[in-house]
């Protein structure tokens, strides 16, 4: 007699459905990746160079140290000559895309070397994103909560088109991915002893590389510690604990690995080092004396940890007390106001929608959407049931931090980057429930929830394919950056041009370092107030004044872009084909670019 196979229930029919349905969406959204990689890759040679100042600058970084400047000598020397300008990077990053290009020069030309790894760095972090978000959350919700999770990372534009694709090489994207890690970390119900390890480290290297997420991590410890102050569990205890000390030795680990000797003590108010360790000791402190002095009151453990903390400012307000203004408090207002207005990702959400208002909805209008379906369908889990708790109190935790990331965007738009752990797991987790709720009823409301919510958690997608073509053309006034003023071939025509040192537009400057060998006055970064002010100040001034600026400042020669509009200094009337008595013109097929010789007085 044949012996029957055991007939599956339809949820176990189900089940194995998601689960194929996980595999399926994965790979797509793997092949989606490489497909990306290679489209973008081929053509990195002429479309690096209008990525993005940081990424560029990366690269010159990068060269630097190959080239042989120290580790610890993150001094950009031909940026403003002869003292040059103190990067406030890591080299950590620069050994990640200096060692791939090391190994790919072995048997690859240099050239074809660095865009390969530049290509394949970023490509290789949004791989580790989707699979960090899709199997933590296949643990967490299933494996149709995860398909969901990853759609959502591939479709929302702060972690799919801005920082992590080809070419995209400075440190927003390592710092995503740790923020995504120390969420899927602490939200963790099982294991906290691991979950405290993974988030202290995730937190730790995300501080190395950069002080952005400094607002997320002391956002997510003050949640753990709340946690363990008035619930009062071990595990939670145990969590909180693990935590504080892996983020603290891993802090001074890296800060040590990556800060001279002689610069151990300084109080940098933009990168690790004192002020940000003092603070990571002062929050360990206050985390952990409350428990280990055996209060079992939350009461008291909460008076406790305020008393540590007043007392560990005092002792370390030294260092702490300067970097209370930012780190940009200590520069002259004239070069604040400049930051303030040429840095687009430093701007609040309501100044920045002035001039990329759909860009913002595209940003914030998934954000707000899934905080409020997913809320409203918290408030509608169990109270009773061990497994409604659990997922009751993991939606909980993620709803407070996305929230927290999108009130932080109110004062600076990067910081979309605290809601890049939570969002994604949310959106999976709303999306699947009203999936299962629908496939259940087969109603007609339940149908019309899961589309609209759709709608408004792809909103990126559906305006770049339905709403973005048939808005009318808006017209733009050319910036130094429009036209082919940033194209690699008319940058590198300059080289034509014996070795001086360079005027430019702000935003041109850090390609001119990358594609030339010349010397430039100009750059976006705070560490040098002369390297802003020289990238805005003089190309808004009369003839007469630009000319005394640029003869005070040491300039050779100065390079425009063809038709621009600099405002109302003399610098517009020569991009649009004026002449300067002090100015000479220089034949070079630069495509857009003018280039000028200055003449010093007394030269004919």
């Amino acid at each position: 007699m044949q012996k029957q196979g055991i007939e599956q229930t339809p949820e176990a029919r189900r089940n194995a459905l998601y689960q194929r349905a996980f595999v399926i969406v994965l790979g797509g959204i793997f092949l989606a990746i490489l497909v990306q990689a290679w489209v973008i890759g081929t053509r990195l040679d002429e479309l690096f160079v209008k990525v993005g100042n940081d990424s560029v600058m990366r690269l010159v970084s990068v060269r630097n140290w190959l080239g042989g400047q120290g580790w610890f000598d993150t001094m950009e020397y031909r940026l403003v000559p002869p003292e040059g300008v103190l990067l406030h990077w890591s080299r950590y990053i620069d050994a990640m895309i200096g060692g791939m290009i090391i190994l790919f020069s072995s048997f690859l030309p240099t050239a074809t070397a660095e865009i390969l790894a530049i290509t394949i760095w970023p490509t290789v972090l949004m791989v580790a994103l989707i699979c960090a978000v899709g199997f933590g959350m296949r643990r967490l919700f299933g494996p149709l909560a995860a398909s969901f999770a990853m759609l959502c990372v591939l479709t929302w534009p702060f972690t799919s088109r801005f920082y992590f694709r080809p070419g995209q090489i400075d440190h927003h994207n390592v710092q995503i991915l740790m923020t995504a890690l120390m969420t899927l970390a602490a939200i963790w119900p099982k294991a906290p002893l691991r979950s405290g390890i993974v988030a202290g480290l995730a937190a730790s290297i995300a501080l190395a590389v950069g002080l952005e997420t400094l607002p997320y991590i002391l956002a997510l410890g003050l949640l753990l510690f709340l946690r363990a102050t008035f619930a009062i569990t071990p595990e939670a205890n145990r969590l909180l604990i693990t935590f504080c000390i892996t983020l603290a030795v891993g802090s001074v680990v890296l800060w040590l690995g990556q800060t001279p000797a002689d610069r151990l003590t300084y109080p940098v108010c933009d990168q690790l080092g004192m002020p940000v360790l003092s603070l990571i000791g002062i929050a360990g402190a206050a985390s952990i004396i409350p428990f280990v002095v055996g209060l079992r009151s939350g009461i008291w453990r909460f008076a406790v940890s305020l008393v540590v903390v007043a007392l560990g400012f005092a002792l370390t307000w030294p260092f702490l007390g300067p970097c209370l203004a930012g780190p940009y408090g200590s520069l002259p207002l004239e070069v604040q106001d400049i930051i303030k207005s040429a840095i687009n990702e430093a701007l609040p959400a309501l100044t920045f929608a002035q001039t990329n208002a759909l860009l913002l909805i595209k940003m914030m209008l998934p954000v707000v959407a899934t905080i409020v379906i997913a809320g409203v369908l918290w408030m509608g889990l169990g109270r009773s049931d061990a497994g409604e708790i659990i997922k009751r109190d993991i939606i909980g935790q993620l709803l407070i931090l996305c929230t927290i990331g999108l009130i932080a965007v109110f004062f600076q738009v990067r910081l979309f980057s605290m809601s890049a752990g939570a969002l994604p797991l949310l959106a999976g987790f709303a999306l699947a429930a009203l999936l299962s709720t629908y496939l259940k009823s087969r109603s007609a409301g339940d149908a019309a929830k899961l589309i609209g919510a759709t709608v408004l958690i792809i909103t990126p997608f559906v305006i770049e394919t339905l709403v973005k073509p048939v808005l009318p053309k808006r017209a733009q006034t050319t910036t130094a950056q429009d036209r082919n003023c940033r194209d690699a071939d008319a940058l590198a025509a300059l080289n034509a041009v014996a070795p001086s040192v360079v005027l430019t537009p702000m935003n041109i400057g850090p390609a001119v370092l990358l594609q030339t060998h010349h010397k430039v006055l100009s750059g976006p970064y705070h560490r040098s107030p002369e390297a802003f002010a020289n990238g805005k100040i003089p190309f808004v001034l009369p003839e007469a004044e630009m000319q005394t600026y640029l003869s005070e400042i040491g300039a050779e020669h100065l390079v425009l872009c063809n038709g621009s509009n600099y405002g109302r200094g003399f610098a517009t009337e020569l991009a649009k084909g004026g002449e300067g008595s002090w100015l000479r013109p220089i034949a070079v097929e630069a495509g857009d670019l003018l280039v000028f010789e200055i003449i010093a007085a007394g030269d004919s």
